[in-house]
C-alpha cells in the first residue's frame, strides 16, 4: 500500500488498516524512527495520579491552609501529608 506525502507533511491512513488495528478518530500514537522506517505505536493517556493519589488530595484541600515563610517548607509540608493519608 502505497500513500503520498502531502505538502503539508501528513499521510492518510486508510480507514481498513486504522480498523484492523481497533483504532479511530482522536487516538494517540507514538512516532518512532529507526533510521529507515517510520513507526506509528497506539498509545493511551494515564492520568498523572492514581485515584488513591486524587482521594488523598482531596482530603488535603479540605483541611484548614497553613502559611509557610517559604516554598521549600511547604512542600516538605504536602509530602508529609501525602505519605499520612
Amino acid at each position: 500500500m502505497v500513500r503520498q506525502l502531502s505538502q503539508r507533511n501528513t499521510i492518510t491512513i486508510p480507514a481498513k488498516v486504522l480498523k484492523e488495528i481497533g483504532s479511530k478518530p482522536g487516538d494517540l500514537f507514538e512516532i518512532e524512527n529507526d533510521g529507515t522506517r517510520i513507526i506509528l505505536i497506539p498509545k493511551t493517556i494515564e492520568d498523572k495520579f492514581t485515584e488513591l493519589e486524587w482521594k488523598k488530595l482531596g482530603k488535603i484541600a479540605k483541611e484548614k491552609g497553613k502559611l509557610y515563610k517559604n516554598a521549600e517548607d511547604a512542600k516538605k509540608h504536602m509530602k508529609v501529608l501525602i505519605n499520612e493519608v
